[in-house]
């Protein structure tokens, strides 16, 4: 029966060769690397790092640049960076810290992204609780009233007009008079401590606190912990929100950085 290798018996195959050669390429940075730079580091022979990069650079795997025409990573990776980065993906990277933080706090978990002027709920952990707090994956809530759209917007550039369109457009009746100072101050906490709190504005007896998580590669993303009001004391939001910063820190996928703090 044929069995498969073990780390112990790595197979020497051209894929195998290929993908040192581009791991070599990828530790160099934008910076690149020459040919022979690449053949001395992976010790394979120049020849065949050549012709390994030929195939590579032919599926836009690496490229050359620059004036010294070094290897450099390519737009292919990329691409599959931004593809498994797509909201369709963002629930299996991100569920092992939304498992954690539920297992922590024994309160709801969500995930969630923008959509135009909403965010949009990409997936939840319910905790074992005999309250709980119901929510539906799909669901679609405006910035300026969630946890999740303040931490979004406030890990954004400052935007005056941006802020005031967001709590008019939130708000058209105006049945809410306090809520565009409410979101202005919760935006503006929120990019002072790291985390965002909503405090009953988007549903009577809710409250939640949600961070923001950027990336470079793939679509932003924000996470909250959501409670009965009545449990989601000032200082509970608060230790919450620490926590969602510690615990992402650890868990978030690599391409993911935690919004810097002004405090």
């Amino acid at each position: 029966m044929e069995t498969e290798p073990t780390s112990e018996t790595p197979p020497v195959t051209s894929l195998d060769r290929a993908l040192v050669v581009l791991e070599t390429v990828a530790t160099a940075g934008p910076e690149g690397l020459a040919l022979g730079e690449i053949a001395a580091r992976t010790g394979i022979n120049k020849g065949s790092v050549h012709r390994l990069l030929r195939g590579l650079a032919h599926r836009e795997y690496v490229a050359r640049d620059g004036e010294d025409r070094n290897y450099v990573l390519g737009e292919a990776l990329r691409r599959i960076v931004r593809t498994f980065g797509a909201d369709d993906n963002l629930p299996l990277l991100f569920r092992p810290l939304l498992l954690e933080l539920s297992r922590r706090t024994e309160e709801l978990v969500h995930l969630g992204v923008l959509d135009g002027r909403r965010v949009v709920y990409l997936d939840k952990i319910e905790p074992e609780r005999s309250v709980r707090v119901w929510s539906r994956v799909g669901r679609r809530a405006h910035i300026a009233s969630t946890a999740l759209g303040r931490a979004l917007i406030a890990a954004a550039p400052p935007n005056d007009s941006l802020l005031t369109s967001y709590a008019e457009e939130a708000d058209p009746d105006h049945a809410h008079p306090t809520l565009g100072d409410r979101f202005r101050d919760a935006v503006d906490a929120a990019r002072t401590h790291g985390w965002a709190i909503e405090n009953e504005e988007n549903e009577a007896g809710i409250a939640c606190v949600g961070i923001a998580l950027t990336s470079t590669t793939a679509q932003d993303v924000a996470i909250s912990v959501t409670g009965p009001a009545e449990r989601m004391t000032t200082d509970r939001l608060a230790e919450i929100g620490a926590l969602l910063r510690e615990l992402a820190a650890d868990l978030a996928p690599e391409e993911y950085t935690l919004t810097p703090t002004a405090g």
